[in-house]
């Protein structure tokens, strides 16, 4: 199913399916996108002054953190954020719009990364 100019419509709980590093799907004003090659090629893997960003996008991956992206990113981070976009929800969230933001040991512990 299509819509908004013709991208593909996901569920909630498509995109929650997609909470790993290796498959990493967020919400931003009800638009879907697929941050995978975001994750894997963030500095924060090797960059110490960046894992708290790297940690930030890890515990967002499968959620809507339309709210915590609104917060603290410039124009220009949300320009980038369009290149990622791979389709559109179904429906509006009227659910939650912040992430669940998890720590280090509990993404570890779930196997997300």
């Amino acid at each position: 199913f299509t819509k908004e100019g013709g991208w593909p419509s996901y569920t909630m709980v498509e995109v929650a399916r997609h909470c790993r590093k290796d498959d990493a799907w967020i919400v931003v004003g009800d638009r879907v996108y697929d941050m995978t090659a975001h994750v894997l090629n963030h500095e924060g893997w090797t960059a110490s002054g960046k894992i708290s960003t790297l940690l930030a996008i890890l515990g967002a991956m499968g959620q809507d953190c339309t709210d915590d992206f609104e917060e603290v990113h410039s124009t220009t981070a949300w320009a980038m954020l369009a290149a990622f976009q791979i389709g559109v929800l179904d429906k509006p969230n009227t659910g939650e719009r912040r992430a669940q933001i998890r720590s280090w040991e509990e993404l570890q512990g779930a196997g997300l990364v």
